[in-house]
């Protein structure tokens, strides 16, 4: 049995707004778009870090991908990969229009991460 805080209840009415959510093109659509650009500044935040670590002049801040870094060697990407795979699988099963703005937000921020790294390694 799956431990969880929420009532079959709860499950049952999140379930029906992830389906009501997803009845409206102009949701999906928006999903999509906002799945493909968190891929794509995702895929820059692997390289940026990649580069600014390898130039010397940066470490990785984030403690969770740090440990992935220590423990997985170059697995390291897989596991990034696989947690932004999941995130978007979430985003495309839900896509409210509240959850598409912080969905949003949190890709502007990783985009400025990704800026802060190319600054760090002194590309930009």
């Amino acid at each position: 049995m799956v431990w969880s805080l929420a009532t079959v209840a709860r499950r049952r009415r999140l379930a029906q707004d992830a389906a009501s959510s997803r009845a409206s093109w102009a949701r999906r659509l928006a999903a999509g778009v906002a799945v493909v650009v968190y891929n794509v500044v995702g895929i820059a935040d692997i390289y940026s870090t990649i580069y600014a670590i390898e130039s010397g002049a940066g470490t990785e801040a984030n403690p969770f991908i740090r440990a992935m870094m220590d423990h997985a060697g170059d697995g390291w990407v897989l596991g990034k990969l696989a947690l932004q795979a999941v995130i978007s699988a979430m985003v495309l099963w839900f896509p409210h229009w509240i959850v598409l703005g912080f969905f949003s937000v949190a890709t502007v921020g990783n985009a400025w991460i990704v800026y802060n790294n190319l600054a760090i390694a002194g590309v930009v």
